[in-house]
């Protein structure tokens, strides 16, 4: 046997044949069919791209997907090869057409003759519209901060342009949102120059297939291993529904270490964060939110964070005769107030809990008198109490008439 084997593998031919009917084992393990007994079957070529061709270059096309599916109709053997040559092609032709709405056909090239080949979808609606140019002003981002030590910031110190030119049709250019110059900061650790690549987003960050003129800015940038660590504050933007408050909130981490260049993080005390509470009835948690960037700061330990709000219902009840005091009088002065103006009125809305406990000592009506004068003045009361998550409006008169005199 040994001997057999020996005369087989020294002789070309016979290798060549063994070759072949090995390949022709592993084909029908992959399809799981026998070449012989089956000669024809069916297979769909996946994400086939789509090549546009004869496109006039003052028209924008939309409407023409990237990807397309290919199904396959023929010798197994064919459909093979097809598999594993890869040099067929689905394409649009769009000589000679204008402006307008159009239904057209996808065609195929470099498929075996044998093979029946369809497109799916194997029509199209494509709509031709005019390019027309406009000016955005030009931003810049970081890319591949992955891949920067975390010890490291970068900022932008030069950027030889502040606008750019782009090319597209109307509907196109209305959806830009950012023009941005594509910074790559990989594995930086000194400061370094680059022709970063300029590229057009939506909304949704999604980048747009547009003409931009330049296609490159050069930029200068400094590498910075400055840090500091702040507080995050938390503002609540948007209207609750009557008859509801914020009684509380937790945040997913307290603190946000800043990265950029010491003068200027030096001013930063702590980062900002909205957090809109329209609508809200209940508590909820709302996730993702992204930090408040100011200047100086070119990176954060991390981006967003997560708030997790209490809305409680809430009551309204009044205070009367809440007694004003005096601020303010250095200099011992008897000071008398006209009328009831001694007392104000005071409306406090909160959690009935919190409401429910509140006592008259708890609510402050005050009037400043520092630098006035013996006589009659009048002056501005003002209302506060000892729990900042009640809302308190104060009913009587906002301005009261007093009478100073010396002792």
């Amino acid at each position: 046997m040994n001997q057999i084997l020996d005369k087989i593998l020294s002789n070309k031919v016979s290798i060549m044949i063994l070759s072949f009917m090995m390949a022709a084992v592993l084909f029908y393990s992959v399809s799981g069919k026998d070449i012989l007994t089956s000669p024809t079957s069916g297979a769909t070529l996946e994400n086939v791209p789509v090549n546009v061709e004869n496109l006039d270059d003052s028209l924008e096309a939309s409407g023409i997907p990237e990807n397309v599916s290919v199904v396959l109709v023929g010798p197994s053997l064919d459909i093979y090869k097809t598999n594993f040559s890869k040099d067929y092609e689905v394409y649009l032709d769009l000589q000679d057409l204008n402006t307008g709405d159009y239904v057209l056909n996808l065609r195929t090239r470099h498929f075996p003759e044998s093979l029946q080949v369809v497109s799916i979808p194997s029509s199209i609606k494509v709509t031709l519209a005019k390019k027309v140019t406009r000016t955005f002003d030009l931003g810049y981002r970081f890319i591949n901060e992955d891949e920067l030590d975390s010890k490291y910031s970068i900022s932008v110190n030069q950027m030889d342009l502040d606008t750019v030119d782009i090319r597209a049709s109307e509907e196109t250019l209305s959806k830009i949102d950012k023009v941005d110059a594509c910074i790559d900061v990989s594995n930086q650790t000194e400061d370094f120059e680059q022709n970063a690549k300029i590229r057009a987003y939506d909304s949704n960050g999604k980048e747009l297939d547009v003409d931009i003129k330049p296609t490159n800015v050069h930029v200068i940038c400094q590498v910075s291993s400055y840090s500091k660590t702040v507080p995050i504050h938390v503002n609540f933007v948007g209207n609750l529904p009557t008859g509801y408050q914020v009684s509380g909130y937790t945040l997913s981490q307290n603190e946000v270490t800043i990265f950029g260049l010491e003068d200027q993080l030096n001013q930063i005390q702590q980062i900002e964060v909205d957090v809109d509470v329209s609508d809200l009835k209940s508590s909820t948690t709302i996730n993702n939110l992204t930090l408040k960037r100011v200047t100086g700061i070119n990176k954060f330990s991390q981006d967003t964070v997560d708030v997790s709000v209490e809305i409680e219902k809430v009551i309204t009840k009044k205070f009367d005769n809440i007694p004003i005091k005096v601020l303010n009088n250095s200099k011992n002065y008897q000071v008398s107030f006209a009328g009831q103006g001694q007392y104000a009125s005071v409306s406090v809305t909160g959690t009935e809990e919190k409401i429910n406990t509140l006592k008259d000592d708890n609510i402050q009506a005050t009037i400043d008198i520092d630098g006035l004068k013996v006589g009659t003045h009048q002056v501005n009361v003002r209302i506060a109490g000892d729990d900042e998550t009640l809302i308190m409006k104060l009913l009587s008169s906002s301005k009261v008439t007093i009478n100073i005199e010396r002792n």
